[in-house]
């Protein structure tokens, strides 16, 4: 998956969701830390 796909799911699933961009961004964050330790 490239930045512009996860740009584009992040865009969808806020406005699907009415979920602020910003707490998708920390939730994917957060996932991609816990996947690297």
């Amino acid at each position: 998956m490239n930045n512009k796909e996860i740009l584009m799911v992040v865009d969808v699933v806020s406005n699907e969701k009415e979920i602020e961009k910003e707490i998708i961004f920390e939730a994917i964050e957060a996932a991609l830390s816990s996947a690297t330790r």
